[in-house]
């Protein structure tokens, strides 16, 4: 592994109900390296974003944890950890994709998208000590050479699917260290904005019309940013600014 920290500690088991559940236990426990992390061939009862299950096929895909000691981050910036995940993800999925011929996006709040499909999903659960984070858990799940989701979500899509080969996982578990320790390392250095522009560069459906759904009601409008706290930031059409929070608001179409 050709990073200084990140990826350096890989505690890899067979089979673990929830990485991000192992590794927050873990935390508890013992001192743990910041970079560590918890990889698994299996996981069994994977965890999505406010109570959604993330399924993968044994062995297939890539099943892991990042554990960080973020204490630099004040806590009503902490999105910054999600806009850097998502941004790794993007560069590891750009060193094997050619963007000229698939569109990859990052989808507010947690989810990686190619061609419209969903190809990983990420949870972040953070340890807070008075207005500065303690501890991350980054949990990842990122469809690598799983063919059939037939079962699972017809809008999936994995590496596998697209470029019609099998990859080695251990090997795109070092693009993805490599890809956000630079990110990371870029957050220390104080550089939000200019993590904020790559992450909006790469934005699903950022300044663009789209139909939106909210305690059952439908609208048109386009997003306007996202706040460092994770708040997703609409414009209606009738030019009126709505603020959402995670599960407030689906994207339709």
């Amino acid at each position: 592994m050709d990073t200084l920290f990140i990826g350096q500690h890989i505690l890899e088991l067979d089979e673990t109900e929830s990485t991000n559940t192992y590794a927050t236990n873990l935390i508890k426990e013992i001192q743990v390296a910041e970079g560590a992390v918890v990889f698994t061939h299996n996981q069994t009862k994977g965890r999505g974003q406010v109570g959604n299950t993330w399924q993968a096929e044994s062995g297939k895909n890539l099943t892991f944890s990042l554990i960080l000691h973020p204490n630099f981050l004040a806590v009503d910036k902490q999105f910054y950890l999600s806009k850097i995940t998502s941004l790794a993800v993007y560069g590891m999925l750009t060193d094997f994709l050619n963007t000229s011929l698939y569109d990859i996006k990052v989808k507010w709040p947690n989810d990686i998208l190619v061609n419209d499909k969903k190809i990983a999903g990420i949870l972040i659960e953070n340890v807070l000590r008075g207005n500065f984070l303690q501890s991350s858990v980054i949990g990842a799940g990122i469809n690598i050479n799983q063919q059939n989701f037939s079962n699972v979500d017809k809008q999936a899509t994995s590496l596998s699917i697209l470029l019609q080969q099998s990859f080695e996982l251990k090997e795109m578990l070092h693009s993805f260290c490599r890809h956000f320790e630079a990110l990371y390392l870029s957050l220390k250095q104080g550089n939000f904005d200019k993590v904020s522009q790559a992450y909006f560069k790469q934005l699903y459906k950022f300044n663009e019309w789209a139909v939106y759904q909210a305690k059952e009601q439908k609208f048109t409008a386009k997003i306007l940013k996202v706040e460092e706290t994770g708040l997703l930031v609409l414009s209606t059409e009738q030019n009126e600014t709505l603020k959402f929070n995670f599960k407030e608001v689906q994207l339709i179409g």
